[in-house]
């Protein structure tokens, strides 16, 4: 019997500890408004809305989460530096492409859907 719980006290642990491993490498990034649309605010750059995600290519690895919130989730995308472009994902499988407000080469194909881009 003691072996037993050891046994569940250690896989326990040990699964403990991978999930807040897993969590704690994601950076706690913070949401703003500016002139009427939310911005994310990440390592000091601003990250403004571009478009949906569809047709731009696939989300990488997560890195972070918006204001604490776990469902509103931000990634890479795959392909692209997160020192210009991340994604923004939603529940419900929405995401929204966003371009560090600086960046002026877009690629080839890929349109805004909001006219100040």
């Amino acid at each position: 019997m003691k072996k037993t719980l050891l046994f569940i006290a250690i896989i326990s642990a040990l699964i403990f500890s991978l999930c807040a491993c897993s969590r704690k490498n994601l950076d706690n990034m913070s949401q703003k408004v500016c002139d009427g649309y939310a911005a994310i605010v990440w390592n000091d750059k601003t990250y403004v809305p571009y478009g949906a995600l569809a047709g731009y290519g696939e989300r990488g690895k997560q890195i972070g989460i918006v204001d604490g919130n776990k469902d509103d989730r931000v990634y890479e995308l795959k392909g692209y530096s997160v020192d210009e472009w991340i994604v923004q994902a939603f529940p419900h499988d929405a995401a929204m492409l966003l371009r560090e407000i600086n960046v002026t080469d877009i690629p080839d194909g890929w349109k805004s859907e909001y006219e100040w881009n």
